[in-house]
C-alpha cells in the first residue's frame, strides 16, 4: 500500500495517460480527416475518380502518418519503464 500513498507519482502516471489518450485521439480525427480529404480531391470526388496531385499528396501524407501509431507503443513501453525505474530510484 506504500506506492498508493505516493500521489505525486500517481498524478504523474495520470498526466502520462491523458496525454497519451490525447495524441491518440488527436492522431485519429486526424487520419479521419485526411482521409475525407483525399477522398475528395479526386477528380468527381467518389473514391472511383481520377487522381490528380492533391489527391497524391493527400495520400502520401497520411502514408507517413500511419507509421506513428507503431511508434506510440514504443513510447508507452519506455515511459513507463522510467515510471517504475524511478519509483525503485527514489525508494
Amino acid at each position: 500500500m506504500k506506492l498508493l500513498k505516493n500521489n505525486k507519482q500517481v498524478g504523474g502516471m495520470q498526466a502520462f495517460i491523458l496525454g497519451i489518450v490525447s495524441v491518440a485521439v488527436v492522431l485519429a480525427v486526424g487520419l479521419i480527416v485526411l482521409s475525407e480529404l483525399q477522398t475528395a480531391a479526386l477528380v468527381g470526388g467518389v473514391a472511383g475518380g481520377a487522381t490528380t496531385a492533391a489527391s497524391n499528396a493527400t495520400g502520401s501524407v497520411l502514408t507517413k502518418l500511419a507509421t506513428v501509431p507503431t511508434w506510440i507503443g514504443i513510447i508507452i513501453v519506455v515511459a513507463l519503464a522510467f515510471i517504475v525505474l524511478g519509483y525503485f530510484y527514489t525508494r
